[in-house]
C-alpha cells in the first residue's frame, strides 16, 4: 500500500498525504496536477512582504495544500462519521480557495484599485465554473454536483454546517496562514495550539462549536492573528512597497489612455494589463496565464521605458527603494486633508508628480469582529439573497451544554472586540522626506 500514497513534506504540518486507492484523494490529486493549481507555485503567498522578511518567499501552493489538510482535520474532528460527499466538497473547496489570486497576491488587488475592483474569491468561483476547464471536468467527473457545491462552499452562499470550515472566524484558511506565514517570516508570537482546538471541536446544524476546554487556545489564535496583521501584513515597509506598485500600475494606465501602447509590450503581464485598462475588469482566463515571474518581467521592462516617471517608479521597486511613510495620528487627519494641496506643491518643488509620488495609506486591524464577507458577484445560479453568515461568531459550548458567543465566554475576547487599530500613513519618496517632514511640522502635525 505504501506506493499508493503521495506524500508532501510540509514545514508546518509535517506530512500531507493522499491515498491513491481512495476515490476522493485521487480526485484531489488530480486537481493538484491542474495548471491553475500548479500555477500557485509561482505566486508568492505574501506578495511584496518578502522584501521585509526575506524568508517569506513561500507560495500560495503550499498554503493551499495546508488549508486542505487542516480542513480535512476540522471536518473529521467535528463530524467523525460525516457525509462523504460533504467531506469531499470541503476538502476540494479548501484546496481550490486561492486559485483566483493574481500575481503578487493581495498586492495586485491594491495595485489596480484605481482602475477596477478585483475580487480573488469571485475569480476563483468563475474559474471553477468554466465548463471547458480541467478543474470543472475533474470535479464533475467525480460527481456532477461537485462544481456548484464547491463554489457555494467558497462563496458562503448557503448555510451548510461545513461551509464555515472554509471561511469564518475560525477556519482552515486562517489557521494555516497564521502558522505558515509566522513560521516563514520568523515572527515568534504566531503560535497557537491548533491541536487543542481540533480536539475540542463539535458541530450542530449551523456550524462549528468549540468546547470550553479549548477557549485559551482560541484566545491565543485570535491574538496571534492580530499580531500577524500588525507586524507582517500591515508592516509600514510592505505597505510602502504596495503603494509604489499601485503608482506603477496607475502610470501605465495613464500612459495607455494618452495613446502610448508601448507600455503593454512586456509579455503576458502587458496583455493582461491592456485588457484591464480597456475593460475596467479582470478577465479570469487571462489572469490565470500570469504569475509573479511575468509581473516582475514587466516591471523590469518598464524600468527601461522612455517615460521618466514610469522608469523611475519601476527602478525604485526593483532596487527596494520603497516609499517612506509618516504615521498620521487620528486627530490630525482632517488637517492633512485640508493642507493636501500644500503637500502636492512640496512634491512638485522636488520634481515629483504628486499623482504618483504622494499617497495616504490607511489600514484597519480589528482583533475580533463578526465575520460577514461580501457577496461573490459571479454566482448566477444562486437566486436567494444572503440573509446572514452561517458562522459570523466563534461559538463555545459551556460545561452546562449551553452554546454561547466567545465574547460571553471569554473576558479576553470581549476586550479584543474593542480593539480597532486604524493607522494612516503618508507615503512619499525618500528624496522628499525632509521637505515633507518640515511641511507637516508647519501644519503642527506631530511626526
Amino acid at each position: 500500500m505504501k506506493h499508493r500514497e503521495k506524500l508532501f513534506r510540509d514545514p508546518v504540518h509535517n506530512v500531507i498525504h493522499f491515498d491513491m486507492s481512495d476515490d476522493v484523494d485521487r480526485m484531489l490529486f488530480g486537481l493538484i496536477d491542474t495548471d491553475v493549481v500548479q500555477r500557485l507555485r509561482r505566486v508568492c503567498q505574501l506578495g511584496l512582504a518578502g522584501f521585509v522578511y526575506h524568508g517569506a518567499e513561500h507560495s500560495r501552493f503550499g498554503h493551499s495544500l495546508g488549508t486542505q489538510h487542516v480542513a480535512r482535520r476540522i471536518f473529521d474532528a467535528a463530524e467523525p462519521d460525516g457525509d462523504p460527499f460533504e467531506r469531499a466538497v470541503t476538502r476540494a473547496a479548501a484546496l481550490l480557495h486561492d486559485v483566483g489570486h493574481a500575481a503578487f497576491s493581495h498586492a495586485f488587488e491594491s495595485g489596480i484599485s484605481s482602475i477596477c475592483r478585483f475580487d480573488h474569491e469571485a475569480m476563483t468561483c468563475a474559474h471553477i465554473m468554466r465548463e471547458d476547464g480541467d478543474v470543472y471536468r475533474i470535479l464533475h467527473d467525480f460527481d456532477p454536483r461537485m462544481p456548484e457545491c464547491v463554489v457555494q462552499c467558497i462563496a458562503q452562499e448557503t448555510h451548510a454546517w461545513y461551509h464555515p470550515i472554509i471561511s469564518s472566524q475560525l477556519d482552515a484558511d486562517r489557521m494555516d496562514y497564521i502558522l505558515r506565514d509566522g513560521y516563514m517570516t520568523g515572527i515568534k508570537n504566531y503560535l497557537f495550539d491548533i491541536e487543542r482546538i481540533l480536539e475540542m471541536l463539535d458541530r450542530d446544524e449551523t456550524g462549528i462549536i468549540v468546547g470550553y476546554r479549548a477557549i485559551h487556545a482560541v484566545e491565543t489564535y485570535l491574538i496571534s492573528r492580530y499580531h500577524m496583521y500588525s507586524q507582517v501584513y500591515h508592516h509600514k515597509t510592505v505597505r510602502g512597497a504596495e503603494k509604489l506598485l499601485e503608482a506603477i500600475f496607475r502610470r501605465v494606465a495613464d500612459l495607455a489612455a494618452s495613446g502610448d501602447g508601448s507600455v503593454f509590450e512586456v509579455g503576458r503581464m502587458g496583455t493582461l494589463f491592456k485588457d484591464i485598462v480597456a475593460t475596467h475588469r479582470v478577465d479570469p482566463s487571462l489572469c490565470m496565464t500570469v504569475h509573479d515571474a511575468h509581473a516582475w518581467a514587466a516591471i523590469d521592462a518598464w524600468k527601461d521605458s522612455k517615460d521618466v516617471i514610469l522608469s523611475d517608479l519601476a527602478h525604485q521597486l526593483l532596487r527596494r527603494q520603497f516609499f517612506k511613510t509618516f504615521e498620521i495620528p487620528d486627530d490630525y487627519r482632517p488637517i492633512l486633508r485640508e493642507h493636501w494641496s500644500s503637500l502636492e506643491d512640496v512634491l512638485r518643488a522636488r520634481g515629483f508628480d504628486p499623482r504618483y509620488y504622494l499617497a495616504l495609506d490607511t489600514t484597519v486591524n480589528r482583533a475580533f469582529a463578526p465575520y460577514a464577507p461580501e457577496r461573490a458577484p459571479l454566482l448566477p445560479f444562486i437566486e436567494a439573497p444572503r440573509t446572514g453568515h452561517v458562522n459570523a461568531d466563534i461559538r463555545i459550548r459551556q460545561p452546562s451544554g449551553e452554546v454561547v458567543s466567545i465574547q460571553e465566554a471569554s473576558p479576553i475576547v470581549d476586550m479584543l472586540t474593542r480593539i480597532n487599530t486604524q493607522v494612516a500613513r503618508l507615503c512619499i519618496p525618500a528624496a522628499a522626506r525632509d521637505d515633507v517632514q518640515t511641511a507637516l511640522k508647519t501644519m503642527h502635525i506631530p511626526v
